[in-house]
């Protein structure tokens, strides 16, 4: 894997989790709120298979 490909993955994980924190903020900003519904974040991981590791069948 490059650096750049690295780079883009690390930028990647820092979007993730910004708006994981941004749907915690808003989840606790209007919880008092008449109609309050809940929202959530959910993380699945994304292989595709290239890389420098071998793929087992």
């Amino acid at each position: 894997m490059s650096l750049f490909n690295t780079m883009g993955v690390s930028v990647a994980g820092f979007r993730a989790q910004a708006k994981r924190m941004a749907t915690i903020a808003d989840n606790v900003s209007n919880s008092d709120t008449m109609g309050y519904k809940t929202r959530s974040v959910a993380f699945t991981p994304q292989i595709n298979g290239r890389g420098g590791g071998q793929l087992l069948k």
